[in-house]
């Protein structure tokens, strides 16, 4: 690369082809596949974007646009009666000159990219993995492997020597009867020292009449590569130990040991469970007794008790798995299991939980140490399948748009639960960034630069036939009629306007694919006669939402439609332009449904991908571009008629990641509050 691109940004096309450009914000031209400067129109324009800004308009025929204007001030006069000439000449001019007429498509224009780089990880081992290849990992071999998995070490009781010694011989380790221990570290050396830890530990086994146990402190290497093994067989070393045994330094430190990230594992997948607080005698004790004792979400936590231990409320497995993550998600990142025996917290990985909560399902992944919490979920649920987890995740939409877990929320903007969505995509793999790839999408490209000349159909009538042709007529007349016809022929041609626009008056029964967005809020209205021109009658041509966006409002008792309110188009133009947290103010027109949608992004979206339905209408992720990566970044989730997918192409893999500036910006808001 020579200097002149040094300073630029270097993206590929779908043929891997070299790009370079300057740093403004990018689209994907839907007829070539280029990447190209983004021009978006905008009620008011600004020059300090990233994007180019232009007023709002339309490339409707001109004739059609001059007709309305004048059937506006026909029935609207002004008293500027040269104006009004003058616009009449240009009409009549206009109706002859030949102009290229919109033709009607089938499909939205297509989004032709497509994402080129490697996975990080990917679904299938057939599929080179970067992470799989670095770790020397054999991602196959490893999903085969269930619940077959014991302990790689336990301390055993020599009654000849009279002496406890760390076993590893996989004869004696697979047959040994065993007590697991568990403890929270800061409460143990708050009462005294690992010594003395150790000491209780084979005390109350030998007390208990086992000579064998697993405890993290003997049993656990700080080398990465057997670290790793050791997570991952973690839950075993619970499932398989003859009963599990609580230290506690007294009665009082039940909470601090149940807000431990490992204490559900610990509780739910034990056989037995009894606890030695203090100098007391060892206690058997129940899990309800336990999550009254120690977790401080009682009733969540019961409820996960009941459902998975004990049997009793029966819950779908995806239901449970996801009231599992969200229990161990509310705990500290602080265990034994993943801190030196120093106390050091430097080897602690930074997935821990995710490494937790695989004991739970059926097929586990391999710890890493250098990879993110998402990228391990995301590798979790690609290898359990059944419930697609990660599939169904992409069409949610959180509801702190703020927060740095964008992905794997429970709290939809829109009150969807994740079993209430029936996913359209799958997740193949993860990018190095941490987006999401997505297989099977299908997806339309997003227009900004104007309002199109959109072909479309009204209901035909004699009278719109007759009021179409007549200015034609009339014009013909004008040149070879008489004194009378050249009269008659003249009061048509004055009224020539008014004709036209009743011609293309009427309810739109079909129109043309086009999803057409606009920084800024414009009414129904508006956007109407900026897609077909002014009309003379009360048909809506286009209708407000009643719930595809988080602005919507609809009719409640006032209206027996179930239709959008026209008071969301009002609260949209009250509100700020731009939120730090949410973005700027935008408004899409979609010319199948003949809806308006309101919502906020921070960069303009350009792509609109298809994930999935929810309750009788369909789940569209709405997406910027990053073409120096090839991936596609969520700006916001809108709920639209599911059948208007029908009308997208299906389109290659695309990476579809959050807003990474979203988190600097959250935290900037935080630091301003802060300081006022």
């Amino acid at each position: 690369m020579n200097h002149a691109t040094d300073d630029k940004h270097r993206c590929y096309n779908s043929q891997l082809k070299p790009f370079y450009h300057g740093k403004t914000s990018r689209y994907t031209s839907p007829s070539s596949g280029k990447c190209k400067h983004l021009a978006v129109q905008s009620v008011n324009p600004s020059l300090t974007s990233d994007w180019t800004e232009c007023a709002v308009h339309s490339n409707a025929p001109a004739s059609t646009k001059l007709a309305g204007l004048l059937t506006r001030l026909i029935f609207n006069p002004t008293g500027e009666t040269f104006l009004w000439l003058f616009i009449w000449l240009c009409y009549i001019i206009l109706l002859w000159v030949p102009s290229r007429q919109p033709v009607f498509t089938h499909y939205y224009k297509p989004y032709l990219m497509r994402f080129v780089g490697q996975l990080w990880t990917a679904r299938s081992p057939r599929e080179y993995s970067l992470r799989a290849q670095a770790a020397g990992e054999d991602d196959g071999h490893v999903q085969r492997v269930t619940h077959a998995l014991y302990p790689r070490f336990l301390v055993v009781y020599d009654e000849n020597r009279r002496d406890w010694t760390r076993v590893d011989a996989e004869a004696v380790v697979r047959r040994k009867p065993y007590v697991a221990v568990t403890y929270c570290y800061a409460d143990m050396m708050n009462s005294g020292s690992t010594e003395e830890l150790i000491e209780w530990v084979r005390n109350a086994t030998l007390d208990q009449g086992f000579n064998a146990y697993w405890l993290d402190l003997e049993c656990l290497f700080e080398d990465p590569v057997q670290k790793a093994q050791d997570l991952y067989r973690m839950s075993d070393v619970y499932r398989l130990a003859s009963f599990t045994l609580i230290i506690l330094s007294d009665e009082s430190a039940w909470p601090a040991w149940g807000a431990r990230v490992w204490t559900l594992p610990e509780a739910l997948l034990s056989r037995e469970l009894r606890y030695l607080a203090g100098n007391s005698a060892v206690t058997p004790i129940s899990l309800i007794q336990i999550a009254s004792l120690a977790y401080s979400h009682h009733n969540e936590e019961s409820h996960i008790i009941n459902s998975y231990a004990l049997g009793k409320d029966p819950l779908e497995r995806l239901e449970r798995n996801l009231q599992l993550k969200e229990a161990i998600w509310r705990r500290q990142s602080s265990s034994s299991q993943l801190t030196s025996q120093e106390g050091s917290s430097q080897g602690r990985y930074r997935a821990e939980k995710v490494y937790m909560l695989m004991g739970f399902f059926e097929h586990r992944i391999l710890p890493n140490a250098e990879e993110t919490e998402l990228q391990a979920l995301a590798r979790l649920f690609m290898a359990n399948d059944n419930d697609r987890i990660i599939d169904r995740m992409i069409s949610m939409f959180p509801r702190d748009r703020g927060g740095r877990n964008q992905w794997y929320t429970k709290e939809d903007e829109y009150g969807a639960k994740l079993w209430d969505i029936k996913p359209a995509v799958q997740v193949i793999g993860i990018t190095s960034n941490g987006s999401l790839v997505l297989d099977g999408c299908r997806a339309a490209a997003i227009r900004w630069k104007n309002f199109p000349s959109v072909a479309y159909a009204t209901r035909r009538t004699i009278r719109r036939i007759l009021a179409h042709a007549l200015p034609y007529v009339a014009s013909v007349l004008l040149i070879i009629g008489g004194i009378v016809v050249l009269a008659f022929s003249l009061i048509l041609l004055i009224f020539a306007p008014v004709l036209t626009t009743y011609a293309h008056s009427g309810r739109v029964v079909l129109a043309q694919p086009w999803l057409i967005r606009v920084k800024g809020v414009i009414s129904a209205q508006e956007a109407s006669d900026r897609l077909y021109g002014y009309q003379i009658g009360d048909s809506r041509r286009t209708l407000y939402t009643p719930l595809g966006s988080p602005l919507a409002r609809p009719t409640e008792s006032d209206s027996q439609f179930r239709e959008g309110h026209i008071s969301q188009y009002n609260e949209a133009l009250a509100a700020p332009p731009f939120d730090p947290i949410e973005g700027h103010m935008f408004t899409l027109v979609d010319t199948i449904s003949c809806m308006i949608y309101y919502f906020r992004a921070h960069r303009p979206p350009t792509v609109c991908l298809f994930a999935g339905s929810e309750g009788g209408q369909g789940r569209f992720v709405l997406a910027s571009e990053e073409c120096s990566s090839s991936e596609l970044r969520r700006e916001t989730v809108l709920r639209m008629p599911s059948y208007i997918s029908a009308y997208m192409h299906t389109c290659d893999w695309v990476a579809l990641g959050h807003l990474r500036h979203q988190f600097s910006v959250s935290i900037k808001v935080c630091e301003t509050v802060l300081l006022c």
